[in-house]
């Protein structure tokens, strides 16, 4: 068992520069990434559409990408558009 709402460490800057970056923190699997302004977001890494981890996709414009359908993700962890 994890203490909740308490700071943990889960990845350095640069591990998210260039892609999506899935860690299991806690017993949680979250995927890390940069969305808009550069600012960095951590989501579910749970496609909501197949399951597939969202952190095996790509960011394009600040939105993650699942690389299974294309679903896209907001930083909230919501669906924006899918294809």
């Amino acid at each position: 068992m994890f203490p909740k709402n308490t700071w943990y460490v889960a990845c350095t800057p640069n591990e998210i520069d260039e892609k999506p970056l899935g860690r299991k923190v806690c017993g949680e699997r979250i995927a890390f990434y940069r969305g808009q302004d550069n600012r960095v977001a951590a989501v579910e890494d749970f496609c909501p559409h197949r399951g597939a981890p969202l952190s095996l996709g790509y960011v394009s414009e600040g939105k993650l990408v699942c690389g299974y359908h294309g679903l896209e993700m907001g930083c909230d962890g919501k669906t924006i558009a899918m294809p």
